[in-house]
């Protein structure tokens, strides 16, 4: 439920996603047309707050992303019938996360 509940918000989190890259692209016209310095001043202050935004869309989609993991998870374990595994149990929650976690940060 919690997942669907951030998902609701995608409009506005690709919208603030996708501010970067126009950002960006507005300064490199700007390079290119060879406009006045402060027009790139303030293309360049404008894609420093695109990539702000950009930062924050990830981490937004990182955790939509893990909810909805763990929820198609707990799903697959009541229709499958496991018992052994409670992923509700904090101890196996945190290992799960940890250890799909750990193959990034030794890569």
């Amino acid at each position: 439920m919690s997942a669907v509940g951030m998902l609701s918000t995608l409009g506005i989190t690709l919208a603030t996603d996708a501010y970067g890259p126009i950002a960006d692209n507005a300064g490199g016209i700007a390079e290119m047309a060879e406009l006045e310095e402060r027009v790139r001043e303030t293309t360049d202050a404008l894609d420093a707050l695109g990539n702000t935004t950009a930062a924050t869309g990830k981490g937004f989609a990182i955790g939509s992303a893990v909810l909805t993991s763990l929820s198609l998870l707990a799903a697959f374990k009541d229709k499958a019938g496991i018992t052994t595994v409670d992923i509700g149990d904090p101890v196996v929650l945190s290992g799960v996360l940890f250890g799909g976690e750990r193959r990034i940060m030794c890569a």
